[in-house]
């Protein structure tokens, strides 16, 4: 028999910790600190995924945590496909995709893992998300929609709406979580494969959220414990804002393509160009009046590329 499994070793260990880095060297070295500081009466390894950094990321931590499994790539290959890196050399019966910008403020993990042996119908879990000021973070518990997208590209969508479905108590059944702790069990990835690394950015962890609702398994969001967020700190780095806005603009064709109707494609993809000549127009009017900035926003060349791209 053909050996089909995405992995390279058999699960020996109650939890594998993968960390995607992209040039946030200080946070997430407090990240990790606070993952082994508040990760207890676990079997458990961690990996770190460098994407490149030129901050010194990778080196900062083989240094301070020679322990941790690194893994150096030479370019930035986006979220989903150096998580898989790590995934595929994994030993954990779960695996927690944990974002560089977050921090464990209790043995978050230790209640999850006894939660999800528990409660083996659930295969894939987020816990509550909180800001810096310890206040709840909105997620998005529910399959997205066409009409979300919609929203989203003309900036009318309300990520504050988000609350009304996280209103009750306890754990409960979701179509979706959120990606920032993104529990995952290893049983659901040797049946549905890996995350998509078409995904370069952003929408993974809604593509997953599908593959295994459609795969007869279930999605828990977990409030009993929360995971505290600093909200973007990766992908809002002014050098590298332009990338993140186009690879978060394919992504989204890329997951429009794969679960809307063509119909919908095409009134999403027409959008976006108005938008994007909309854009266009404003920069330029800022441009001749000498008020536009360095961003990324007043950036013509970036407004023509969207444009214009396929």
């Amino acid at each position: 028999m053909v050996d089909t499994s995405p992995f390279s070793h058999l699960p020996t260990l109650d939890l594998s910790i993968v960390v995607v880095s992209f040039n946030t060297r200080d946070l997430l070295l407090d990240c990790l600190e606070s993952v082994q500081t508040n990760t207890i009466g676990l079997e458990s390894e961690i990996f770190v995924v460098d994407n490149a950094s030129i901050d010194g990321s990778a080196d900062a931590v083989s240094k301070k945590f020679p322990q941790i499994q690194l893994i150096r790539n030479q370019e930035n290959k986006g979220l989903s496909s150096a998580a898989n890196q790590a995934f595929r050399e994994s030993r954990g019966r779960f695996v927690v995709l944990l974002n560089s910008d977050t921090v464990l403020m209790e043995n978050s993990f230790f209640k999850i893992v006894q939660f999800l042996n528990e409660n083996e119908e659930f295969s894939v879990l987020s816990p509550q998300i909180i800001d810096q000021s310890d206040h709840p973070f909105p997620m998005r518990l529910w399959q997205d929609s066409p009409e979300d997208a919609l929203l989203k590209i003309l900036g009318k969508y309300n990520p504050a709406d988000e609350f009304k479905g996280m209103v009750g108590k306890g754990p409960r059944e979701v179509e979706a979580v959120g990606g920032s702790c993104f529990f995952i069990r290893r049983t659901i990835m040797e049946s549905v494969g890996l995350l998509d690394e078409k995904h370069f950015l952003y929408n993974e962890e809604d593509d997953f959220c599908r593959r295994t609702r459609k795969a007869e398994q279930k999605i828990c969001y977990f409030p009993e414990t929360s995971v505290k967020h600093l909200l973007g700190q990766s992908t809002h780095q002014p050098e590298h804002r332009e990338k993140v806005i186009v690879e978060t603009y394919k992504s989204n064709l890329y997951f429009y393509s794969k679960y809307y109707s063509c119909g919908w494609n095409f009134i999403l993809r027409s959008l976006y160009k108005v938008t994007f000549l909309a854009g266009l127009v404003r920069s330029a009017f800022r441009h001749l009046t000498g008020s536009a900035t360095q961003s990324a926003d007043d950036s013509l060349r970036l407004k023509l590329k969207l444009l214009f791209s396929p």
